[in-house]
């Protein structure tokens, strides 16, 4: 793999936290305030690839910081991963670099994405995203989820649509064609989510 540098001066990239490995930022394409990405500061085409357990360690440290913090500020969330197993790929959504999504939302996203989209998955119950390295041994690609109980599940399928968990949100605040964070940025939001993170985060802005 070559090595990517996934941050830079603009906006949505600022790193608000981060460990010696993962860096915490805003995301272009907050469809609803708060939103976070967890990014590996080495580079990764999806977690599944991050075979050093001990990563996995550090990567829960941060989330367990970060998690009192959103909901403290926004209440309920969801993390999910679209974890692809090749660059240049659907499930990818665009972006060939591992990124944990962060959503403030009481939605159930797995429900929403039945119903709206009438899209029946396996998922399969897990403890935690470190389980995604078996399915990246195996040559699949995964979606992640984690709902507002903790609760940890993943499923895989050989046609994952590109930003479908977006396209979730997107439709649940009635926003349906604003879903792609390509075309939408909603940095009016970026800007908010960061300076409601102010008094919790070194904001480097």
């Amino acid at each position: 793999m070559s090595e990517k540098k996934f941050h830079d001066k603009q906006l949505f990239n600022q790193i608000l936290l981060e460990t010696e490995n993962f860096a915490v930022i805003p995301t272009l394409g907050s469809i609803v305030e708060g939103w976070l990405l967890i990014i590996p500061k080495k580079h990764y085409v999806s977690f599944g690839y991050m075979t050093n357990l001990c990563l996995f360690d550090e990567l829960s440290a941060l989330l367990s910081q970060i998690e009192m913090i959103v909901k403290e500020t926004y209440g309920d969330f969801v993390i999910f991963e679209n974890g692809a197993f090749c660059a240049n790929s659907m499930v990818g959504c665009g972006v060939d670099y591992a990124h944990i999504h962060i959503v403030p939302t009481n939605l159930n996203l797995l429900k929403t994405v039945e119903d709206q989209f009438d899209l029946k998955y396996n998922w399969k119950q897990i403890e935690d995203l470190k389980e995604s390295i078996f399915y990246i041994k195996e040559g699949l690609p995964y979606l992640y989820y984690r709902d507002q109980q903790k609760q940890s599940f993943i499923t895989t399928c050989d046609n994952i649509p590109s930003q479908l968990f977006r396209k979730a949100i997107a439709s649940s605040v009635g926003l349906i064609d604003k879903y792609d964070w390509k075309k939408e940025p909603f940095l009016d939001n970026i800007e908010k989510t960061i300076r409601n993170y102010r008094k919790h985060f070194q904001v480097l802005v």
